[in-house]
């Protein structure tokens, strides 16, 4: 019998004791339930947690921390290399494997540079995908060491889906957010530029609902800015769901 002290090291390695955890974000739902019932299906052992936008993917990112992400590419409203960005933030030692519809060389690289270990096109064998992140879930297949190249200046593209954009409380919780950080900020909005650090200047861009917006980070803790932004932008703020009638 496992003793207590055990139990508690299994919990914390994973899902329920030590089960691996594994990511599938994918924006088709009839894709994504497929290559889902597929995983499960040969893969009992291996929880499998799933997210079809970039801000649902951050968001479990953060709660489960899975050692394996199998992301696809495409979105309609975001892009999946902020998954990618923020999963090589916040759960280094995690296996990604990218989908993409894109076959040119430079995109394929900038997947390699943001962290990816294997980069494959979708009309690669589906079966050979669903392999490969059965194996890594389980470290038959161990990570490959690579980081994030490193980058002076980073980057994030972001888009609000909170009810009420950059306005006051939202804005309130920003600034408070990225004044931990030693790193310079800015957020781009319609050819506007604001410093994150300050109230005032985010205030002035009037970013509403919706809105499409860049932060600009430069410094020693850009990469963690960045992470800590993309989880709030995900979490709407934290503003309270609208109460149903």
């Amino acid at each position: 019998m496992a003793t207590a002290a055990k139990k508690r090291k299994n919990v914390s390695a994973g899902g329920l004791l030590g089960q691996p955890i594994l990511l599938l974000v994918e924006a088709d739902a009839e894709r994504r339930r497929q290559m889902a019932r597929r995983l499960k299906k040969t893969s009992a052992d291996i929880l499998v947690k799933q997210a079809s936008t970039v801000s649902s993917a951050i968001r479990q990112i953060d709660a489960h921390r899975p050692g394996t992400l199998l992301l696809d590419m495409a979105f309609p409203n975001g892009s999946g290399l902020e998954v990618l960005r923020h999963a090589m933030a916040v759960v280094p030692h995690c296996m990604a494997i990218v989908l993409t519809d894109r076959t040119d060389p430079a995109s394929r690289l900038q997947c390699f540079e943001e962290g990816a270990d294997f980069v494959f096109v979708k009309s690669d064998s589906f079966e050979r995908v669903v392999d490969l992140a059965q194996r890594a879930s389980k470290r038959e297949t161990g990570r490959i060491p690579r980081k994030p190249t490193s980058r002076r200046v980073q980057t994030a593209n972001l888009k609000l889906m909170n009810k009420s954009g950059l306005h006051a409380l939202p804005a309130a919780h920003l600034v408070r957010l990225v004044q931990r950080f030693n790193a310079k900020l800015i957020i781009t909005h319609n050819n506007r530029s604001a410093d994150a650090k300050s109230i005032m200047s985010v205030l002035a861009l009037g970013a509403e609902y919706g809105a499409e917006i860049t932060f600009t980070a430069e410094g020693k803790d850009a990469c963690q800015a960045l992470a800590a932004i993309r989880s709030l932008v995900a979490s709407k703020f934290h503003e309270p769901a609208p109460e149903k009638e």
